[in-house]
């Protein structure tokens, strides 16, 4: 794992566990082993910190979406491969997860026009192969692919393998019921 990639991993454990407005750059800098002064060297401050975070997470969501969905046709089956990477992705980063979810509306300038961007992007992809799906008259795409994202988002405040199983195990929960719905 490169340094930055380390002190991303530290500090969504330190912005999870304390939130992103309580935890100092001292905080930070104390979970990554460097100084201050080193953890400058790499970013300028926590905003960067957590844009980094959350630029990686959903750049490595879009990533392993694009190669998940490579020469797959049928729109089940895309659903099914986006549902499978994204519980798989959060189920490795946990901490990331409670980031993105709780600490989302903490960036502000450029930073979230480019984080904005990436969650419009997978939006779109989502509601792309929901559309593909033809849901019932009554269940608007839209609405059923945040309501998809909510019971995929909110898996780390309660998931715990040992009780509820592995991620594809979670995931192929998820996809029964919300198939069963939207159909």
């Amino acid at each position: 794992m490169d340094r930055k990639a380390a002190i991303r991993r530290s500090a969504a454990t330190v912005f999870a566990e304390q939130g992103f407005d309580r935890a100092s750059i001292r905080d930070v800098a104390k979970a990554t082993g460097l100084s201050l002064a080193g953890l400058y060297y790499y970013y300028k401050g926590k905003d960067e910190i957590l844009f980094d975070i959350q630029n990686q997470a959903f750049t490595t969501l879009l990533e392993s979406h694009a190669k998940a969905l490579a020469g797959v046709r049928d729109a089940e089956q895309k659903l099914r491969c986006v549902v499978d990477a994204h519980l798989a992705f959060f189920a490795e980063h946990i901490a990331e997860m409670k980031v993105m979810s709780r600490e989302s509306e903490q960036l502000g300038g450029e930073y979230a026009k480019q984080v904005d961007e990436l969650k419009r992007r997978y939006v779109r992809l989502v509601r792309g192969i929901v559309e593909e799906l033809k849901p019932r008259a009554d269940v608007p795409a839209g609405v059923a692919v945040f309501l998809l994202f909510g019971m995929m988002n909110w898996v780390y405040t309660w998931y715990d393998a040992k009780r509820d199983g592995s991620p594809a195990e979670i995931a192929r929960a998820a996809q029964e019921i919300f198939l069963k719905g939207l159909r």
